[in-house]
């Protein structure tokens, strides 16, 4: 169990590193919407070339129903928050913060998306640990490769949303304490049942195709020319990182 703990808390702390990366430096709104059209490309690209396959490979008959849920989810917790917020302040969309290129609801449903996929990161590595060390420590790394780029996407949407850098860093910690919470919960109780667990994840990829698309795509698209490139080569080091997990034989 400990030693399940102490990977699950690695894999967790890889989400601080890459919200760390991102706010070392200050940056002007220029640099701010190349680097969030890099996190949106890369979770378009995690959105549609890994989960959104995974989730209609394991539940194919009841995941797209699931998947729409999960969208329709986030559709209405960012109207229901845009009615709060009209009642509390005249502030234009971006919010009070000037040089904003995002609103701050896109990064708060950004943020409860990426919050239910770490949670299932704890889950699914203590998960693994119940079936075999060597499956734990596999299921470990293949997770773990790709924390640092969800940190780094979550950090790079709050600051583009106009928050200060330590907030930005504190959204990539929550990630890291959602990932401890799933994982303690099934070291804890048990292995929740893999039906369970795929639900959510189809949930999850919904809440993903709300994020990429409907928030963020249409924001990078609005910018500069840069802001689409770095969208375009977003994705692209998604599929390269997908290709080499692929390659060694952990997805």
């Amino acid at each position: 169990m400990w030693f399940a703990l102490i990977l699950c808390t690695i894999a967790a702390f890889a989400d601080v590193i890459g919200g760390a990366v991102t706010v070392v430096k200050r940056l002007n709104p220029q640099q701010t919407m190349i680097v969030t059209g890099l996190g949106a490309g890369f979770l378009l690209g995690a959105t549609v070339l890994d989960r959104l396959p995974d989730s209609l490979s394991e539940l194919p008959a009841t995941s797209p129903l699931y998947i729409v849920i999960g969208y329709l989810i986030l559709l209405i917790l960012e109207r229901y928050s845009a009615n709060a917020h009209h009642r509390e302040s005249a502030a234009p969309e971006m919010g009070h913060h000037p040089g904003a290129v995002l609103s701050s609801r896109a990064a708060f449903v950004s943020f409860v998306g990426l919050l239910l996929h770490t949670f299932m990161d704890g889950v699914i590595i203590a998960g693994a640990f119940s079936i075999s060390r060597a499956t734990g420590l596999l299921i470990f790394v293949a997770i773990t490769m790709h924390k640092i780029p969800e940190g780094f996407s979550m950090a790079t949407i709050t600051l583009a949303s106009g928050t200060s850098r330590m907030r930005a860093l504190l959204t990539s910690v929550g990630l890291a304490v959602s990932t401890l919470i799933g994982a303690v919960l099934t070291l804890e109780v048990g292995a929740i049942d893999q039906h369970v667990v795929k639900i959510l994840m189809a949930l999850a990829t919904g809440t993903f195709l709300y994020v990429s698309m409907t928030d963020l795509m249409p924001v990078v698209r609005g910018q500069n020319r840069g802001s689409v490139i770095a969208a375009v080569i977003g994705v692209g080091i998604f599929y390269i990182s997908l290709l080499l997990i692929q390659h060694v034989g952990l997805s």
